[in-house]
């Protein structure tokens, strides 16, 4: 596993401090949050860097941290009884990953590698604790966000019981929705190749590909093997909808 801790010298340490505060006032978990939160959360977390490849949490692993992401993106993936891995998502900057274990008290349900350069803030879970109990505004936003998560899943559930096709549009438009709100240049380009999509909806590459080709034909979207580039995100996002209305 990757990563190092930041160790600044005295000339940098008000930098420093000032741009980590920055960083957990960019964090969902603290916006908003009274000013003794910050400095409190401040005071305990710890900067770490990683390189694309490095490997941020494994699943199975006592979890004794969370990791607030300052820069980068990383993927989320898991593996089943069946040793078959099966990509859960990316996850951008500003995120959370690693929450589950902490707030459970158990092993990491899923493994977290670092698509490109990571920067996080990672929390250790008895900091976590104190600053929850002590502040109810993080509890609030640390609820949102879980509420946030399920309801993505239901989405998720209903999108892949449907068929392959609207399992691809939910998971084309999840991402595009991401990479929208993380700001990031060409949204609508998804790094997504063969290997990665059918890793993502379990299916198989004849199946990818002949979804892949119907919504190409359809000029939702075109793809080289190696992205996927959205050409109508709305009308793709319609599709998983349709889909489910023709199920009423």
């Amino acid at each position: 596993m990757g990563g190092a801790v930041v160790v600044a010298g005295a000339g940098t340490l008000a930098w420093a401090a000032m741009a980590r505060l920055d960083d957990l006032k960019a964090s969902f978990l603290f916006h908003n949050v009274p000013q003794g939160a910050l400095q409190e959360a401040l005071q305990v977390i710890t900067e770490r860097h990683y390189r694309a490849g490095d490997t941020i949490l494994e699943q199975d692993a006592e979890g004794e941290a969370l990791h607030l992401l300052t820069r980068g993106v990383v993927r989320v993936s898991r593996v089943s009884l069946g040793s078959r891995e099966r990509v859960m998502g990316d996850v951008y900057a500003p995120g959370v990953v690693g929450e589950t274990a902490v707030l459970g008290g158990g092993e990491r349900s899923a493994t977290v590698v670092a698509l490109t350069d990571v920067t996080t803030l990672m929390l250790y879970r008895s900091h976590f604790r104190q600053i929850l109990r002590r502040h109810p505004d993080v509890l609030w936003n640390l609820s949102v966000m879980l509420v946030q998560r399920v309801t993505h899943l239901n989405d998720e559930l209903i999108a892949f019981g449907l068929n392959t096709e609207a399992a691809l549009s939910h998971v084309f438009t999840t991402l595009y929705r991401q990479r929208v709100q993380a700001q990031v240049p060409q949204p609508e380009v998804l790094p997504l190749s063969t290997q990665d999509i059918m890793s993502r909806i379990s299916s198989s590459r004849e199946t990818v590909s002949r979804v892949m080709r119907k919504l190409e034909g359809q000029k939702l979207l075109k793809s080289n093997g190696q992205t996927v580039t959205l050409l109508d995100p709305g009308g793709l996002e319609n599709v998983t909808m349709e889909e489910a209305d023709s199920l009423d």
